[in-house]
């Protein structure tokens, strides 16, 4: 093979690979992390911490601020700004009142962050409290190393601080 069929060769390969991981991405979901707590705090309470979207930066310390657009419910969108970041959108996409819901936030290029909110009862009484995050989209399998980096060490932190506080308001 002639060093020209080599140079051409090489450019090719990165745009065939970079084409696989664009087509894979944007037909799976990509899983970045899943945090669970078991808490004996009320649901109701729990509850009410996500759906008063602007009091997240109680228990989420990253969160500069969030805003939301209208009522608690699918296909209300809203703003997070998150510290050293530009603004960014989201959407309430799922909202199942005191047991789940998920928010959407978009990312890169056709790319979004799903982070979906369960609160499960348990057989001993407590409930399980879990957040899992996923991405999908052309970027996501590239940037899926760097998502779960940052998110790896911030929600469980959030996860932690959010059943702390709601344990808290649930003695009240």
């Amino acid at each position: 093979m002639s060093r020209r069929n080599l140079a051409l060769g090489a450019p090719l390969l990165v745009i065939a690979v970079a084409t696989v991981l664009a087509v894979l991405g944007s037909l799976r979901d990509s899983h970045i992390v899943t945090v669970t707590r078991v808490t004996e705090a009320d649901p109701d309470v729990m509850w009410e911490l996500w759906s008063d979207v602007p009091a997240r930066t109680e228990w989420d310390h990253g969160l500069q601020y969030i805003d939301i657009d209208g009522p608690f419910r699918a296909g209300t969108t809203g703003t997070v700004k998150v510290e050293g970041q530009d603004p960014v959108r989201y959407e309430i996409v799922e909202v199942t009142p005191n047991v789940s819901f998920t928010d959407r936030f978009e990312s890169l290029l056709w790319t979004h962050t799903d982070w979906h909110h369960t609160i499960e009862r348990q057989a001993d009484g407590r409930y399980a409290v879990t957040w899992r995050l996923e991405t999908r989209g052309p970027l996501s399998l590239i940037s899926l190393p760097l998502l779960k980096n940052i998110f790896g060490e911030e929600v469980p932190t959030a996860v932690t601080e959010f059943v702390q506080l709601a344990e808290s308001k649930s003695r009240r």
